[in-house]
This record gives C-alpha cells, sequence and structure tokens, in this order.
C-alpha cells in the first residue's frame, strides 16, 4: 500500500485528501471513475498499443491490488452512512399488509446487492493477503466478476439499474445497444481493439449480449425510490430510526456503494486479466466505465427527484410505556388545585364576598387553625388564582404523592373533580358554615406557589454546545431534569466529510447543573423560574443557512417567554470541516404583541394526564406558535399536575448525521395536555447530488464511438 501511494503521489498529491474530495455519494459515479482513470490511464499507461502490460512493471498485479485496497478504503468511510437502513426499509411494512408489495422489494433488493458484496468481501480478503495469494487465485476471481451469469457483478449490478430507475433502463437500453453486432472478422485482432484472445472477445460480447437481456426485462413497477415514497406515506414513521429524507438518501447510498463495488470489481478484473496478458480489453474498460456511468446517473437523477421533497424532520412518537425520568419528565405545582375558604382570603377576614370575586389572591390566614381545614394541610403560602364556588359540602381525597394535594374531591351536589376511583389516601370532610348572615364558602382556587419545596417549575437558559474546536456537531438532543430544572441535553459527534459522522466519537454532552440556591445562577439570566404571569414557551422552527450545521442550543427569554435559540457553523461539506469562530446563534423574534403576523396561542381544552391515554399522541402546533404551561383539567383531574409534559426520549438518528434546524412543537390529541416535543431537522444532502449529463454512447462491437 505504501508503494501505491508512492506511485499515485506525484498524480494526487495527498492520496487521502484527494481520495475524500473525489469520492462522494453525491457526484455521478460516485467520483471513482477519476480514480480508476488515474490508475488505468496515468500509472499503467492503458493503451490499445500496449498488450504486454503486466511484464512492464515489476510485481504490478500486487501493486494493483494496493491501488484498489487505496479505494476500499475510502468506500468502506462512505459505508457509515447506511448502517441500519436494510432494517429501517424493513420496519416501515411491519404489520402492514398494503405493503407487502414494498417488502417483496426490498427482498429483491437486499438479493442483488448481497450477491455484489459476498464477492466484493473476497475482494477485500485478497486485498489484506496480496502478498500471499496466488496468480491462479486472481485470475480466477476475475473471470468470476466477468462471468455473464445470472447472479453474476455485471447481472446484480443491472437489475439493481432496473429497479432504480426502470424508465431510463428502457430508454438507455434502446439508445446504447440498438446496434450492437458481432463482428464477422472476429479472428482479426485489430478490429476488435487488438482483444488478443478471441475467447476472451466472445465473453465479452456474451456480457453485453446479457446486459441487453437484463435490461430490457419489462418492469411496471415504479422507481424503488418513489415505492420508499408511497410506503412513507401510509407506514408507521415510529418504526424508522432516521428523518425520512435520511432513509431515502440512505437507500441511494446503499444502492450506490453497491454499484461501486460492482464497478470497482470489473475493473479490476479486467486489469488483472490484462495484467496477466489474457488480453487487451481496453474496450471493456471503456465500455464498463460507460454503463457505470449511465447507471450511476439515472439511479441518482431519479433519487434526487424524489429526495429533495422528501420531509428531514425526526422525532420520537410516544413510548408503548410512559416512565417518568425516562420517556418523560414534567413541571410540577405551577399552577395547582387548592382549596381555601374564603375566610382566609380576605384581609379583613370577612365573609362578605363570593369565592369568584378572588381572581388574584393571598392565603392570609388560618382562622381557627385547630379545628378549622386549613389547619390540617399543607397551606399555599404563594397567590390563589381564579377561585369557584361548587358546593358547601366535600369529600376531599388527600394523595400520597408529594406533588400531588389531593386524587379527587367530591361534592355534596354529586359535582366529582378527579379521579372516581376508590380513594387509597386518607378523607377529610371539609364544610362551609355561615357567620351571622355571611356564608363562608370553600373555594377552588388555583395555586401558584414558588416557595414549595415540592415544586419543579424552572427551565435552564445554560447553553448546551458541542465541541467545535475538535470538529464536534450536535447529533442529538433530549429533555432532562435534574434538581428541578428542565434542561435540553445535547450528544455529539465529530463531523467527516459529505454529511457524516465518526460513529466512534458520539456522546451525549454532561449538562451543566445549576445551582437555584447559589448566587452565582440568576434567575432569566441561568435559569427561568416560572409563574402565573411568565408560563409561556415558543413552539420554532429553526433552520440553518445553506452550508451551515447546528452546533449548539438554548432557551432564553424574550419578553415573558422561554424561547428557543440553536447555535449554527459553517461547514466544508467537502471536507467536513467546521469553521468555530464564524459561529452565531439565530431564533425566531416574533411575539404575540407584533401587529403584523403575531405569534398565536395554541390552546388545549380539558387537558388530562397525557400519560393516562391508550391511543399515541400526535404533532398538533405549527411553528411561529406558543403554550402557556397550565393545570390538568379541574373535573379530570382536580387541576393536580402541570401540562403539557417535557418528551425525554433521546431524538437522536441513527446512523449519526448533521443537522440544520432544530424545532420545539406540541403533540397531543383530544383531552390530553400532551408532550412538549424536540425535532431535529437534518441536513439537505439532496442539495449536493450533483446531477450532469454525461457523453452517450452507442456500443457497435465493430466500432465503439461517443455521440
Amino acid at each position: 500500500e505504501r508503494e501505491a501511494v508512492v506511485l499515485l503521489t506525484p498524480l494526487m498529491g495527498n492520496v487521502n485528501v484527494a481520495l475524500r474530495k473525489l469520492v462522494d455519494h453525491g457526484k455521478v459515479g460516485m467520483g471513482i471513475t477519476r480514480y480508476i482513470n488515474i490508475v488505468a490511464n496515468l500509472v499503467f499507461n492503458l493503451s490499445p498499443n500496449n498488450a504486454n502490460f503486466g511484464s512492464s512493471i515489476q510485481e504490478a498485479d500486487r501493486k494493483l491490488i494496493a491501488l484498489f485496497e487505496l479505494l476500499s478504503h475510502r468506500l468502506d468511510q462512505i459505508e457509515y452512512g447506511v448502517h441500519g437502513v436494510s432494517n429501517s426499509l424493513r420496519n416501515i411494512a411491519t404489520g402492514l399488509q398494503d405493503l407487502v408489495r414494498w417488502e417483496i422489494t426490498v427482498n429483491q433488493m437486499e438479493e442483488y446487492t448481497k450477491s455484489i458484496n459476498t464477492f466484493y468481501h473476497r475482494f477485500l480478503l485478497y486485498q489484506k493477503i496480496k502478498d500471499e495469494i496466488e496468480d491462479h487465485t486472481l485470475l480466477d476471481f476475475a473471470n468470476s466478476i466477468v462471468s455473464h451469469d445470472p447472479h453474476s457483478v455485471m447481472a446484480s449490478m443491472v437489475h439493481l439499474y432496473t429497479m432504480t430507475a426502470p424508465e431510463a433502463a428502457q430508454r438507455a437500453n434502446l439508445r446504447l445497444f440498438s446496434n450492437l453486432q458481432f463482428p464477422t472478422n472476429i479472428n482479426d485482432p485489430k478490429d476488435v481493439y487488438n482483444i488478443e484472445d478471441t475467447t476472451s472477445s466472445r465473453a465479452f460480447y456474451n456480457l453485453l449480449k446479457s446486459v441487453v437481456k437484463w435490461q430490457d426485462m419489462p418492469s411496471s413497477q415504479p422507481s424503488l425510490f418513489t415505492m420508499l415514497h408511497d410506503a412513507l406515506q401510509i407506514s408507521d414513521v415510529c418504526q424508522l430510526h432516521q428523518s425520512p429524507q435520511q432513509l431515502m438518501n440512505g437507500l441511494h447510498q446503499l444502492v450506490a456503494v453497491a454499484q461501486a463495488r460492482g464497478y470497482i470489481m470489473l475493473e479490476f478484473a479486467w486489469m488483472i486479466l490484462r495484467v496477466h496478458n489474457e488480453g487487451n480489453f481496453t474496450a471493456e474498460h471503456e465500455v464498463s466505465e460507460q454503463l457505470y456511468l449511465q447507471y450511476s446517473d439515472d439511479i441518482l437523477r431519479e433519487a434526487k427527484r424524489v429526495i429533495a421533497d422528501e420531509s428531514r424532520g425526526f422525532y420520537r412518537c410516544d413510548p408503548s410505556e410512559h416512565i417518568e425520568g425516562e420517556t418523560y419528565v414534567q413541571l410540577t405545582e405551577l399552577l395547582q388545585g387548592y382549596v381555601e375558604n374564603e375566610v382566609d382570603m380576605s384581609t379583613d377576614g370577612s365573609c362578605s364576598q363570593n369565592c369568584a370575586y378572588y381572581q388574584h389572591a393571598k392565603s392570609e390566614g388560618c382562622y381557627i387553625h385547630e379545628i378549622q381545614y386549613c389547619g390540617k394541610r399543607r397551606r399555599c403560602m404563594g397567590t390563589l388564582h381564579d377561585c369557584q364556588y361548587n358546593h358547601a359540602y366535600s369529600g376531599i381525597c388527600h394523595s400520597r404523592k408529594l406533588y400531588r394535594r389531593y386524587e379527587s374531591i367530591k361534592y355534596g351536589n354529586g359535582i366529582l373533580l378527579g379521579s372516581s376511583e376508590p380513594c387509597s389516601g386518607s378523607v377529610i370532610k371539609v364544610n362551609s358554615w355561615w357567620r351571622f348572615w355571611y356564608h363562608c364558602s370553600y373555594c377552588f382556587c388555583l395555586c401558584d406557589d414558588g416557595s414549595s419545596p415540592t415544586t419543579d417549575r424552572y427551565i435552564s437558559l445554560v447553553p448546551a454546545l458541542s465541541d467545535t474546536r475538535n470538529n464536534m456537531v450536535v447529533t442529538g438532543v433530549q429533555f432532562t431534569k435534574q434538581r428541578k430544572v428542565v434542561h435540553i441535553q445535547v450528544q455529539q459527534g465529530q463531523a467527516l466529510p459529505q454529511g457524516l459522522v465518526n460513529m466512534s466519537t458520539v456522546d451525549w454532552v454532561d449538562v451543566e447543573p445549576v445551582n437555584l440556591i447559589s448566587q452565582s445562577y440568576e434567575d432569566g439570566r441561568h435559569y427561568k423560574k416560572l409563574s402565573y404571569e411568565e408560563r409561556s414557551i415558543d413552539l420554532d422552527r429553526l433552520t440553518a443557512p445553506e452550508n451551515h450545521v447546528v452546533t449548539g442550543v438554548r432557551f432564553r427569554m424574550l419578553g415573558t417567554h422561554v424561547n428557543l435559540e440553536i447555535r449554527i457553523t459553517p461547514v466544508n461539506y467537502t471536507t467536513g470541516k467546521l469553521q468555530p469562530y464564524k459561529s452565531y446563534w439565530i431564533s425566531n423574534d416574533n411575539t404575540p404583541a407584533m401587529s403584523r403576523n403575531s405569534r398565536l396561542e395554541l390552546v388545549t381544552l380539558y387537558p388530562h394526564d397525557p400519560t393516562t391515554f391508550r391511543t399515541p399522541s400526535q404533532e398538533d402546533s405549527r411553528p411561529d406558535t406558543f403554550i402557556r404551561f397550565g393545570p390538568t383539567d379541574r373535573r379530570k383531574d382536580a387541576a393536580q399536575l402541570t401540562v403539557p409534559f417535557f418528551d425525554a426520549q433521546t431524538v437522536a438518528p441513527f446512523p449519526s448525521t448533521w443537522f440544520s434546524g432544530i424545532e420545539l412543537f406540541h403533540k397531543g390529541q383530544a383531552g390530553s395536555g400532551g408532550f412538549l416535543g424536540l425535532k431535529v431537522i437534518t441536513y439537505d444532502l439532496s442539495r449536493h447530488m450533483e446531477v450532469t449529463d454525461h457523453d452517450q454512447i452507442d456500443v457497435n462491437f465493430n466500432n465503439l464511438h461517443r455521440k
């Protein structure tokens, strides 16, 4: 391999850098043909007049293997992007009868890719033992590769082509092979491109005939990419571990890598046969290249047509089981149902008003605490809002959970607030009373007590960043709660060329803990303490401009609203290198007070605990809106919980990839408080699919020429 680098360095400079720039799955032929031509035309000076190449360079066949080994290393790096694609393609059809045809198609595709990959793994093995392998083994391998057997490498390449670009395959067959003829003067080497072995020329002719036959097979099915798009429309996207566009791009990479492997082995086979003086094979080399370019261009064109319109969003659906601290976290006691007698809300200790009068009040004391209800339970030391009267008599079921006061309240008139299940805690009877001609009523209010030891109402404003100095990008996000504070945590990984990520570097970044009792941490700067007046959070989709990736995320305060921001950093797509010093934050500064296109509120009606629903939540918000944290419904839950909850599942596509945006959204259903979820926007790789028009060729075995 070292000698191969020495051979290539005068021609390519730094070989590894050059290969990273050359080989790209978004290019026609993945850029591989340029490298093959360097090897074939420059290093080995292949030409029709040089039929004795094998004797011109010592150990030429071993050096040839080493040159292809360099290319294999680069191709293996690109394969990072297709990990898990096959499983995701299969999972789409799980449990859906309408997708049986899709499942059959995936099986066929895997059969063709497996055929190519089986040969390729042998090829990789030969590269490792190139100094010990016998000439006979190499020749046997080469002849197997160029075989026109129905299960050969070329056959699999053609079948993949017709599956992924069926219309183009039909057109190409008519255009490229309409005048394929076997020459009558086959015994004259000069008229058959100096191919010295008539048997070899006949084998190549038979191979071309087979290509025509395979490629001409009628196909009533749409392309593989169109079929995947249609399948995604009716399938359960929760089965995916990546965005639809990422999966579609993964399918293209899967096919492109298989085609590239097939082409590499074909070219290696022609060259190794020539090295061992089995023939000249210049025509074979040229036709193989043109076929591969045709296939690659048509497949790339069809893939880009579908991929460009595919969704780049990836988020998590509801889990099969909700587990607090694992699949969700929640704020507690922000506004909580609370029973208070009006005498304790009156500044003068009178009962001259009614419950509705107390829309914003405080608990001023506890009247005769030895015998009254206020002396038997934890008091609200904050403010009381939106009080209402239900009935004079009630039975209050106290909860055993620290962040709930009550499980239910049943009034004498039959009104029930909360659960209808038998009380598992203590029940206290509460009766209103008369003082002279005034009725001292028990009211049901909302308590906002920021000093309560059991309230969790804090959101971190500390940025969560990737290590851009070490070329790390954000590859995942999740909500987490630590020490009463809800944080956004990020996963990071080292950016590689062309949207890839070094999977061995992927890890979650520890969140910076917020110390609520330390003077070093300030409300409004390091964290936000929510209250009745300030409890809104903005729902936004933030997307970076072209050639930028996400390297950080945080909340900030925009007026009284918690507002999302992301840090973005310029990136070089070809090299994968970041420009950290050019990083900056972006956000949506729209507010409800704007005179035009003001931010609208998402209102959830009669919200209940979202973990009690059997049917999964659905995304029901749109960007540029906001939602208020508030209590669950009084009738359903006695207003004991704070909704929405936060979906704490990891949002990290596999395989890891670059992000160009992040969205904060709400998902729920009728009667549910729902969840706040994070959605990542994967990098748009379709922008880097370089569809070009290469020369179209007609193949006539008597006279190979380009139009």
